[in-house]
């Protein structure tokens, strides 16, 4: 995973946690960048509520961007992401079902500690991971939407669709497709659009589980609510 170059699509959210703050990464298929750092005010179980509390809306508001994967970053032995995949558990499991989250062992708080990461591969193989297993939800989500009938199959359909202010929960799109359409302003628009209404917005790649079904399609598909 090259962190040179231009920015790539959206892959994972990495968070590096420690006992002083939550420093999130983005992860896109070509590059990692710093996000935001949240800090940690104090020990005891409100603090520690509020701040896992931060760090779930931190994710919930990069998802529709069509981040897929989350990987908590944390050192061994350590509680803090054990703390945190309880809390998610207990108080917001549909962030399981938007988001695929795995943990990882290792320091993620600067630069140089996410560079060691990549250069151990540890970065790219759980990206992997999450990325598969994206796939798999994904595809199920698209499945039962062509079941009941609630897919576009084209841009045009979805522009029509956000006409007549129909929701698009799921927009699905294959790396060629999105190469094919990067400079289409009308599509990048329309993308921005539906992430804007809440949608998440997915480039898949050309191995993933689900890009193959995808590409039997045309290489772009719509989830959208049903006609009311």
């Amino acid at each position: 995973m090259s962190r040179r170059g231009r920015r790539g699509y959206p892959t994972s959210i990495l968070i590096g946690l420690d006992e002083k703050a939550a420093h999130f990464w983005t992860i896109y298929s070509e590059s990692v960048k710093p996000s935001k750092v949240l800090t940690r005010i104090g020990n005891d179980e409100k603090s520690t509520y509020k701040f896992h509390e931060e760090i779930v809306e931190s994710i919930r508001t990069m998802l529709p961007e069509g981040f897929t994967g989350v990987i908590i970053a944390s050192e061994y032995r350590t509680q803090h992401t054990l703390r945190i995949m309880e809390h998610i558990t207990k108080r917001h499991r549909w962030l399981k079902d938007r988001a695929t989250i795995r943990q990882l062992t290792g320091k993620a708080g600067t630069a140089s500690e996410v560079t060691q990461l990549i250069r151990a591969n540890k970065i790219q193989e759980t990206v992997k991971e999450a990325s598969d297993e994206a796939g798999e939800k994904l595809l199920n989500l698209l499945e039962r939407a062509l079941r009941e009938n609630n897919v576009l199959y084209t841009i045009e359909e979805l522009s029509a669709a956000l006409n007549a202010e129909r929701r698009p929960i799921a927009v699905l799109v294959t790396e060629e497709f999105d190469d094919r359409n990067r400079r289409n302003r009308w599509f990048q628009s329309l993308m921005q659009i539906s992430r804007n209404l809440g949608a998440s917005v997915t480039i898949l790649k050309q191995t993933n589980t689900a890009s193959v079904r995808l590409s039997q399609l045309g290489g772009f598909a719509c989830v959208i609510s049903p006609e009311t």
